[in-house]
């Protein structure tokens, strides 16, 4: 197969050549998987969400930048805390509090979404004990 991606790079080099020749791929897929598992969260299929949820965030970590990461770690996030996963919500959340761009017009209300995320695992943080 010549697609110019040296197998033999180091991770970092080589997740950038396939981000360029391929990143366009993986979003769309991501995106479709991602999508899946708002669907599955909203016809109360929890753990299919989870499962589709998460396998779109790897395919995500090769999407050419610009994919709305954020969102779909909101998203794992709020459905950990809905299946009383609140270790794994909490990972998520500080995941994303991380990507946050504080330049973003959107800053604000992501901050909002993530703080009331926080305060959904506050209110169930006593499962983990």
């Amino acid at each position: 197969m010549d697609n110019e991606i040296n197998i033999q790079d180091d991770f970092f080099t080589f997740r950038e050549q396939v981000k360029e020749k391929l990143g366009d791929s993986f979003a769309d897929q991501a995106d479709i998987f991602f999508e899946r598992a708002v669907h599955e969260a909203q016809t109360n299929l929890e753990h299919s969400a989870i499962e589709d949820g998460e396998y779109a965030l790897t395919l995500a970590h090769y999407a050419k930048d610009g994919f709305p990461i954020v969102y779909l770690i909101g998203f794992l996030c709020e459905v950990h805390i809905f299946t009383d996963k609140i270790k794994k919500a909490k990972f998520y959340y500080n995941l994303g509090l991380q990507l946050l761009d504080s330049n973003s017009p959107d800053y604000d209300r992501d901050k909002a979404s993530f703080d009331r995320l926080q305060d959904l695992m506050n209110g169930e943080d006593w499962k983990d004990k």
